[in-house]
């Protein structure tokens, strides 16, 4: 894991270049090194001289600086290129709008100039389409998407004062596109000038489309300007290790100062003018199924205590193996009850699912004849993935699934031990709190038919669970095997991300069928 990042920000410079860069030159030798200055706010003056002896070489900058773009007409001749450009050694601008990832994974997003109030946008302004842009930018590629480390906005957002207990007297002028671009890419930190205060806002958590989800709090700070007789901060110093290299629990730790979000829920829609997020859903095959049937409840006539019986087309379902929808080129072993399946788009190339072969909704209702199988077969593929000295981890969602699927991932048997404590402290980060059961309980004597669950059964026989009482993370079993301190293998997590073709899932299959096939049951 990389050293944590040293970062300086300061506000408005305001062509005091001299000041600046000397200032820091100190504060480097003192406390440094530090990987980055971030300017945000008035970078360029009236007066630009003083920047003349470092572009001529005859003084240089210590530390790499980086600017955002202008925020009036008149500085707009200081900015070669609005995409981005060295203006000379260790002075970068960054372009008008984006998102910067150092080597170390520190992650930047940024947008110049302030919120377009006209249908003309003028070179200084932004408008709808780069807010937009910026957090398609931070979420490409990021299935578990946590945050970003720092946002840097010269205008603030509007209402960022909001829900603070020692809300300050004074006005400023607040971006509503800045507050939207805020609550998608939820920052550690955002930075914004502009306003000639210095202001800390108490951080505030990052709200979430599922209530059951904590997400990480964000710190909005403002920064003077860099030359001010109040002696206002203009300074911020941050010691951070990036997001993506950062343990869950250590990001979504509590403080005692912090508040809700001060932005409104609407601020979660996907377009800032949108007025509500449409669901969306998303269909596949052996893993994370979500389809409009699935999430249909059977309910009680009122009065009758009758339970209405569904009608199920066994043709339909995408797990029962005589049903066409089945990729039958994935089916590894065929019994009499059960079959196995490698997952599409698997966490590991060895990610299996046991599933009945007929229609039964989740183990908890499962008959004596196809539990009893099933356990043959977690027995054969414990001993499968014991000849590479790993363990299986076997692991159950009934919540958004239509027929019964036992996920199974090997782990290497040293990281068994940390499994238990993983799996704990993962379900406490997305507010919940999975229990372990005792020893000789069995899960249909926990779950009764109907009820929703997350159930896990580690390598040393212990087992975990979760009654669902309203939204669950659907993701989370996956989540916890790919953390780093089991897998590592975060950018895994989304099945959507592990996809291949189907040549590929045809060669993978056959390989580790005649692999297993030592291990088979003899039906």
């Amino acid at each position: 894991m990389n050293e944590k990042q040293k970062v300086l920000i300061c506000g408005d410079v305001e062509g005091h270049f001299k000041f600046l860069f000397n200032k820091v030159e100190a504060i480097n030798k003192k406390s440094g090194p530090f990987d980055f200055l971030l300017c945000v706010g008035n970078f360029f003056g009236e007066d630009n001289v003083e920047l003349e002896v470092y572009k001529n070489a005859a003084k240089h900058i210590s530390v790499p600086t980086y600017i955002i773009g202008a925020n009036r007409e008149s500085d707009l001749k200081n900015y070669p290129d609005e995409d981005g450009c060295e203006i000379c050694h260790n002075l970068t601008y960054l372009g008008k709008r984006g998102v910067y990832t150092a080597t170390s994974g520190l992650k930047i997003a940024y947008v110049s100039g302030t919120e377009s109030d006209s249908s003309e946008l003028k070179p200084i302004c932004f408008n709808e389409s780069d807010v937009v842009s910026i957090k398609n930018s931070c979420l490409r590629g990021q299935p578990s998407f946590r945050g970003i480390d720092i946002l840097l906005t010269s205008p603030w957002p509007a209402g960022v004062t909001n829900l603070d207990p020692n809300k300050p007297n004074f006005t400023y002028q607040g971006s509503k596109l800045i507050a939207w671009l805020a609550a998608q890419v939820k920052p550690r930190y955002h930075v914004s000038a502009l306003e000639g205060i210095h202001y800390e806002r108490p951080p505030y958590r990052n709200q979430s489309q599922q209530d059951g989800n904590i997400e990480i709090a964000t710190r909005f700070i403002a920064l003077a300007p860099v030359v001010n007789t109040q002696k206002k901060k203009w300074l911020y110093a941050l010691n951070l290790t990036p997001v993506d290299r950062t343990r869950l629990s250590d990001l979504v730790m509590k403080t005692t100062d912090e508040t809700k979000s001060p932005y409104p829920k609407s601020m979660l829609s996907n377009q800032p003018s949108a007025q509500r997020e449409e669901p969306t859903k998303c269909t596949q095959y052996f893993y994370d199924m979500e389809s409009k049937d699935t999430t249909k409840r059977l309910k009680h006539s009122e009065g009758r205590n009758k339970r209405a019986k569904p009608e199920f087309d066994q043709a339909k379902c995408w797990f029962c193996l005589s049903s066409p929808e089945v990729s039958k080129h994935l089916v590894i072993s065929v019994g009499t009850e059960n079959y196995v399946a490698l997952a599409r788009g698997g966490l590991v190339e060895e990610h299996f699912l046991i599933l009945p072969i007929t229609h039964h909704q989740s183990l908890s209702i499962l008959p004596q004849d196809v539990k009893e199988e099933m356990d043959r077969y977690k027995n054969a593929i414990a001993k499968y993935y014991g000849t590479v000295d790993k363990v299986p981890v076997f692991f159950e969602r009934n919540y958004k699934t239509s027929h019964c699927q036992l996920q199974v991932i090997p782990v290497h048997k040293n990281l068994a031990p940390a499994l238990k404590e993983t799996f704990m402290e993962m379900a406490e980060c997305n507010n919940f709190k999975i229990v372990e059961l005792p020893l000789h309980s069995d899960l249909q004597q926990i779950a009764k038919p109907g009820v929703l669950y997350f159930y896990v059964e580690l390598p040393n026989g212990e087992k975990l669970y979760y009654r669902i009482k309203k939204d669950f993370p659907l993701q989370f079993g996956r989540e916890v095997l790919a953390a780093d301190r089991i897998l590592d293998i975060s950018d895994r997590i989304d099945w959507k991300d592990c996809q291949m073709t189907k040549e590929e899932e045809i060669e993978l299959a056959n390989r580790i069928r005649k692999e297993f096939q030592p291990f088979d049951l003899d039906i």
